[in-house]
């Protein structure tokens, strides 16, 4: 089967009798759906350390019955509770072959995956972005690719950000000192989340294993709607989503 797009229709004659998204804004849904079904936590940065809060009706697998909301909970991390755990490994194994759990016995971090599951979802060829547990992998692929496709590789501090785009910062204390611009970019630890809207001064953004689920991040914007990098999540590329189809 040939790695393309999924055909919608039989024959390029018929016209679907209803509206069908582009691939960017599925990516877009997709990345919302799964951020409502974990309970649409949001990454509160001004605790030390960062933080979820959920709105007042969010419930998760795992909680009580009492009225704590998501927050009550029996302890566990969000990632392994039952049904998230299962949607993590949907994440996982969709782009991967390698075992989920690391040799500690720990989870294996799947943000990567999850950006990877998206694309796949969405009907994004591998050849466009690959199927991958490791961020640099796809950034890498897409800096070789130039500018001729779906994806591009762009400046954090020359480029603002659209809905559909993702945007990527380098992660670990020394990775973070050697990885300082877009001109530094090299293989290591990164974590990318998709843009799923903007307005003034501030994006959403959502990814996953951001705080052991899939969370919503508000990213502020300078005045020319470039993302300002943060002690947290120093953004350096983004990665461009035209639309090709």
């Amino acid at each position: 089967m040939p790695d393309g797009p999924p055909g919608i229709t039989p024959s390029a004659g018929v016209r679907p009798a209803f509206a069908v998204p582009g691939v960017r804004e599925r990516m877009i849904q997709l990345a919302r759906q799964e951020w409502a079904l974990f309970g649409r936590p949001v990454v509160n940065y001004a605790t030390a350390p960062p933080t979820l809060s959920y709105p007042p009706d969010a419930r998760l697998a795992g909680d009580g019955d009492g009225d704590g909301g998501a927050a009550e909970g029996d302890g566990k991390p969000v990632e392994i509770r039952p049904p998230f755990l299962a949607r993590v490994i949907l994440y996982w194994y969709s782009v991967s072959k390698l075992p989920i759990v690391g040799y500690e016995g720990e989870l294996r971090p799947w943000s990567a995956a999850f950006i990877a599951w998206l694309a796949r979802g969405a009907g994004v060829p591998r050849a466009e972005l690959p199927s991958t547990v490791l961020h640099w992998d796809y950034i890498e692929h897409i800096l070789a690719a130039g500018e001729g496709g779906r994806f591009v590789a762009r400046d954090a501090r020359r480029y603002a950000p659209k809905p559909g785009d993702l945007i990527c910062a380098p992660r670990g204390e020394g990775f973070v000192d050697v990885v300082s611009s877009f001109q530094r970019l090299r293989r290591g630890a990164y974590h990318c989340n998709i843009v799923v809207a903007a307005r003034p001064g501030e994006l959403d953004v959502i990814g996953g294993n951001v705080l052991d689920s899939v969370s919503l991040t508000h990213a502020a914007l300078d005045a020319e709607g470039r993302v300002l990098p943060t002690a947290d999540r120093p953004w350096v590329v983004v990665i461009e989503q035209r639309d090709v189809d």
